[in-house]
């Protein structure tokens, strides 16, 4: 041990391990292993997934003609009984001709408003600039959800909006509009000169929503025995062949404004539905708009868990018309809040500073106060946490609290928007230094 070379290489060695325990030392100070998430407000459904079979009550309407057939509503449409559904010309010339005109008559419509612009409900240009932006939104959905023939309707509100600013800020008048005006009048004289007359009216046997699509399927319910279907029913509806459509059908009538969707869901499910009758549904395929229903009929099937569950609807677009079999979202409840993951969910004794009946000021343990850890500077701080519901994984807090949640909270106040709430770390509590 008195070679010089090996004391050298001791002392360097010691040296060495001295400066690795040194620097994990600084390491372990700095680093404190916590994972943050700020907390974001927004606004969660609770639902169920599936699929369904709508029921309607469908009168299928089948008419024996000779020349072109041109419908005069619209898919969903509400029609009366006797109305007409659709008028037949001689020629395909002739129906492009009807056609014309009544895009004329609906662009005349919407340019009379330009002509007395006061009259009107845009006459105010911030007003005006809202109903834009709304309009936009829709064209948007419209488009969305593949609904062309909103999207031309959505469109031409949108273009009446921009000339209604147009006239209203000064940039242009409405006599500038009195031209084309014109040319829309001598446009439709000549066509009607031109065109032959419809020869044959094809009338609705009843009335309710028109639509123009027939699938098969118009008789395989009837709505009289609709909350007697049974979970097999179900089933067998939707593995069900669709039946052979006259040649001769041009459309249907839905005679019922209410409407059912009939669907299979797990008993684990069912426990979720208990109770709720008010639901809303989304069908992603068919339309973007959420439509409200009403649960009316739980079918169970004792052997197997599941249940047959019937909801009502009234609510009817283009897009639902034509609707069968789709894919659903059934939302149960709807709960706003911000959102914190349930992993960073924790139950901690909370000592509370509070003033006794003789004014004595006392240390009050409330014990398993279920909270989160959120940084404040350089500090831990737990705060309590009011949540009404966790769905997919997502505690929903309140941020505004009710006077009786207000006597329970314990902490100096609760989870608030943008609050770094830790998600992961261990050894948390409340005061500890970062």
């Amino acid at each position: 041990m008195n070679n010089p070379l090996i004391r050298k290489i001791g002392a360097t060695a010691v040296a060495v391990l001295l400066l690795i325990y040194v620097g994990y030392q600084v390491y372990l100070s700095q680093y404190t292993g916590l994972k943050t998430e700020a907390a974001t407000y927004s606004t969660v459904s609770e639902s169920i997934d599936t699929t369904g079979f709508i029921i309607r009550d469908e009168e299928v309407i089948s008419s024996s003609y000779s020349g072109v057939l041109n419908y005069t509503v619209d898919d969903g449409e509400k029609v009366a009984e006797g109305g007409a559904i659709a008028e037949i010309y001689p020629t395909e010339e002739d129906a492009a001709v009807q056609n014309r005109i009544a895009r004329i008559d609906d662009e005349l419509n919407r340019l009379s408003a330009l002509e007395t612009p006061s009259d009107s409900t845009a006459s105010n240009p911030k007003l005006i600039g809202s109903q834009i932006s709304k309009k936009i939104t829709s064209i948007l959905g419209a488009l969305k959800s593949g609904s062309m023939s909103d999207v031309t309707d959505e469109r031409n509100d949108l273009q009446l909006l921009l000339s209604q600013r147009q006239v209203v800020t000064g940039k242009e008048s409405s006599g500038d509009y009195a031209a084309h005006v014109n040319e829309l009048h001598e446009e439709r004289i000549a066509l009607t000169q031109s065109a032959s007359a419809s020869i044959g009216t094809v009338s609705s046997p009843a009335a309710g929503y028109f639509i123009r699509s027939v699938d098969g399927y118009e008789n395989a319910v009837s709505l009289d025995g609709v909350t007697s279907l049974s979970v097999s029913d179900v089933r067998a509806l939707e593995e069900e062949e669709p039946a052979g459509t006259d040649t001769e059908s041009i459309g249907k009538v839905a005679k019922d404004f209410n409407w059912y969707i009939a669907c299979i869901l797990t008993e684990n499910d069912l426990v979720r539905l208990d109770r709720t009758t008010k639901v809303t549904v989304e069908m992603p395929f068919a339309t973007v708009e959420q439509i409200p229903a009403e649960v009316v009929k739980i079918n169970r099937d004792s052997e197997t868990g599941e249940a047959a569950v019937i909801l009502k609807c009234t609510y009817m677009n283009s897009d639902l018309a034509s609707a069968r079999m789709e894919t659903l979202r059934i939302n149960i409840s709807s709960y706003s809040g911000v959102l914190v993951p349930e992993s960073a969910v924790h139950f901690a004794d909370v000592v509370a500073h509070e003033t006794d009946e003789d004014g004595n000021e006392v240390d009050v343990t409330y014990e398993n106060i279920r909270g989160v850890y959120v940084k404040s500077g350089s500090r831990l701080r737990f705060v309590q946490i009011f949540s009404d519901a966790t769905i997919n994984g997502y505690a929903i807090c309140k941020v505004s609290l009710s006077t009786e949640e207000r006597e329970q909270l314990v902490t100096g106040d609760t989870i608030q928007l943008y609050d770094e709430v830790v998600v992961e770390g261990t050894d948390l509590y409340d005061g500890k230094m970062l």
